[in-house]
């Protein structure tokens, strides 16, 4: 089992040299755990309520939309919107 970063960093791609929350893109691939991370099932994310707000205002309240949203957010950087 890979050595994992304490912070995380390891699963960063871009940009380099930053912290999982503010960086662009993660690496969520989980063919592979390090050995201080966890595999789980999830079925609820929670959002910040500006986020959610922004995002619902985007989508003009139309819940197919705000979950279009939602998923393009997750499938370009690999992880929820902050």
């Amino acid at each position: 089992m890979k050595k994992g970063h304490k912070y995380g960093t390891h699963r960063v791609i871009s940009p380099k040299g930053v912290l999982p929350q503010p960086a662009d893109k993660l690496d969520n691939n989980m063919d592979e755990i390090y050995d201080n991370e966890i595999l789980i099932d999830v079925q609820t994310l929670n959002i910040d309520s500006a986020s959610f707000t922004q995002i619902s205002n985007q989508a003009g309240g139309d819940k197919a939309k705000i979950a279009e949203i939602m998923l393009d957010i997750v499938r370009k950087t690999r992880k929820t919107p902050t």
